[in-house]
């Protein structure tokens, strides 16, 4: 009897280990403060190659993964959102065959396009681009890691996407601060006459 309460504490306690909130999942801010991802265990903040990135991240087995924003005002829609992001992986995977499809992030449409190649440098790589909308932006999280890692990584890396918050500008920016009114001087100023 002891042995079977055992038993269902044991596997009570695996089940809700298996459906919580990883214990030491980071979540990490982009420097302006408007964008949020929430980072599995072994990933760890990177430093954003360039402007239009606000965000890298990294995995212990060399997993990278990028999010950029641009405002929707620049693209016609989602999908030439989506087919300039992939343009931009293609020139360096010229023999890949990418795989599109329908997907939903927040609610909202987005894209996934996934695919696997070899660089000009001879190295095996894949890819996992997912295009989504956040109000008055468009959303690129690309992964990629190298082809031995890109297998057990793919699912992560796609997963990504669903952690990325956009947060309201207004809640972040600091308020403006105005400099005080300059005091007036106590010195008067003494007038000399010429000599």
């Amino acid at each position: 009897m002891v042995i079977d309460k055992l038993r269902v504490i044991a596997a009570s306690s695996v089940l809700a280990l298996a459906f919580a909130h990883p214990a030491n999942a980071d979540t990490i801010k982009s420097q302006d403060g408007t964008v949020q991802l929430t980072l599995p265990n072994g990933w760890r903040e990177g430093k954003p190659p360039g402007p239009a990135i606000k965000i890298q991240a990294v995995s212990s087995r060399g997993a990278l993964v990028l999010v950029r924003v641009v405002p929707k005002e620049d693209f016609r829609d989602i999908k030439a959102f989506a087919e300039v992001s992939l343009e931009h992986v293609k020139k360096r995977l010229p023999d890949s065959e990418p795989k599109t499809e329908d997907i939903q992030i927040n609610g909202k449409p987005a894209i996934r396009i996934t695919l696997e190649g070899t660089q000009e440098n001879g190295q095996r790589r894949g890819y996992v681009i997912t295009c989504f909308e956040s109000d008055a932006n468009f959303v690129n999280v690309m992964g990629t890691a190298s082809e031995s890692v890109f297998k057990s990584e793919e699912s992560t890396l796609a997963e990504l996407a669903n952690q990325v918050k956009i947060l309201p500008a207004a809640a972040t920016a600091a308020p403006a601060q105005t400099p005080p009114p300059a005091a007036p001087s106590s010195k008067t100023p003494t007038s000399r006459s010429p000599r």
